[in-house]
């Protein structure tokens, strides 16, 4: 029992802390949006959040390890590979690549 609610404690901690640093990423995103005149899209920045807050939340409530669960790992790595393009555009754009 105990060792369930700490392995909870730490996947809700975790993902609070992945959760500050997209929240991070999106207002670097804004601010450069705002300061250069450019449009980087940093509204599609929720998708991926949304996409991996339901992934996470899939997990909590289905109350196993974060592996072998076909539909949380989809939404999952939807989000990785969502957040993976938006970051690579958005570095681009701010180093002028």
């Amino acid at each position: 029992m105990l060792l369930q609610i700490t392995k909870w404690i730490l996947s809700v901690y975790s993902w609070l802390v992945i959760g500050a640093l997209l929240y991070f990423l999106w207002r670097i995103a804004s601010f450069y949006a705002n300061a250069s005149g450019q449009r980087v899209g940093h509204r599609f920045l929720l998708l991926p959040g949304i996409l991996l807050a339901a992934g996470v939340i899939w997990y909590l409530r289905s109350d196993t390890d974060f592996v072998g669960q076909p539909a949380g790992d989809l939404l999952l790595f939807a989000g990785g590979i969502l957040l993976f393009f938006f970051s690579g555009r958005l570095q681009k754009l701010m180093t002028g690549e």
